[in-house]
């Protein structure tokens, strides 16, 4: 019977040039810090890759847990991806906020130009989350329906229009045709950003205050 080795040969894994740093993958994470931790990985990698080809392996890989843990905090894949899509929504509510502290700035056109430079930067992403194959499912349809209802309440506030139904379902669709633009341009630029905050505002169906 031959003599079995005291140890296998170590297997020397490749260096880690991206994620997390070394200390913190090894570290044990509360639940809703590696929760984050793997929605902000989730957001680095939309940075380079539509979310229909993020691979939850190089994700668990990049936080430096098996895929199992993963499925751990999130049970499936869509939950993985309806959480990843609801953080970048909320990123772009961050950034379609007009500068309150500037009572000269034109608060609807900084609004609308915030969201249409940020569907310049994101469109791949924003078609895929909203209007492909995952803009029919019901969680990702109520996070384009918060947005949406999020913007339109902004663009009543800066203009200082009174809440009615009329003047709300004016604005919801109005606010339709502003993203439909900044979504179009990304795929056919025949307007620049700002050519289309001025036809938006143009077509803005109530009086400017």
């Amino acid at each position: 019977m031959s003599a079995r080795p005291d140890s296998a040969p170590s297997r020397r894994r490749p260096p880690e040039h991206d994620g997390p740093p070394a200390e913190e993958r090894r570290r044990r994470l509360p639940p809703e810090e590696r929760k984050r931790q793997l929605v902000a990985i989730g957001l680095q990698e939309l940075a380079t890759r539509p979310i229909h080809t993020l691979s939850i392996d190089h994700v668990a890989e990049k936080a430096g847990i098996s895929r199992g843990l993963l499925f751990r905090y999130f049970p499936t894949k869509h939950d993985y991806y309806v959480a990843v899509i609801g953080a970048a929504a909320r990123r772009l509510l961050r950034a379609a906020v007009p500068d309150v502290d500037d009572p000269t700035d034109d608060q609807l056109r900084a609004i609308v130009r915030a969201f249409v430079s940020f569907i310049d930067r994101h469109g791949d992403n924003y078609q895929s989350f909203f209007q492909g194959g995952f803009g029919a499912d019901a969680q990702i349809r109520d996070i384009r329906e918060t947005v949406k209802n999020t913007m339109v309440e902004r663009a009543m506030n800066a203009t200082g229009t009174t809440p009615t139904p009329a003047t709300r379902l004016l604005l919801r669709g109005w606010w339709s045709m502003v993203e439909s633009l900044a979504v179009d341009r990304t795929v056919d630029p025949a307007f620049t950003v700002d050519d289309v905050v001025d036809h938006a505002l143009e077509a803005l169906p109530l009086p400017r205050t």
